[in-house]
């Protein structure tokens, strides 16, 4: 009778370490949310990825980095085409209603939006310092949606 309640304890600690290691596997999958600088523009993003303090001065522009990504953004006249990423695959896409292409080069994810409103046009760029993740990073470009009078 002792050793089958030793069993059995044995039994439930093994469960309860293993639920615990579990949920803490899943907490490391990223949570996402809604971002949205200056109310001028929201994309989405993974909690993880964090805010960077950058001086912009004729735009709304910004910074964001996690272990693995550095994200740029630019919403302004003087937005990035990306002429550098010159081997790039390129593809075109529709971003909340606006023509726009799509770049990807090595371990770099491009969104440039030339038109947005009047002179304003929009860029993004991810780059990945280890392990691209092209789902990831797909997931943040076509997540942008503009709050700018057409």
């Amino acid at each position: 009778m002792q050793f089958a309640k030793a069993v059995l304890i044995l039994c439930l600690i093994a469960l309860c370490y293993a639920s615990y290691s579990n949920s803490n596997d899943s907490s490391q999958l990223d949570s996402w949310v809604e971002f949205c600088p200056k109310s001028q523009l929201c994309f989405q993003r993974p909690t993880s990825l964090t805010p960077i303090d950058v001086l912009a001065l004729d735009s709304i522009a910004g910074q964001l980095e996690q272990e693995n990504i550095t994200l740029t953004y630019d919403l302004g006249r003087y937005s990035s085409k990306f002429n550098d990423l010159t081997q790039a695959t390129s593809e075109a896409v529709i971003i909340d209603g606006h023509d726009g292409k799509l770049l990807i080069q090595d371990k770099k994810m491009a969104l440039t939006i030339p038109t947005v409103s009047g002179e304003i046009g929009f860029s993004m760029l991810i780059e990945f310092k280890n392990t691209v993740q092209l789902e990831q990073g797909l997931r943040i470009l076509k997540s942008v949606k503009f709050n700018l009078p057409h």
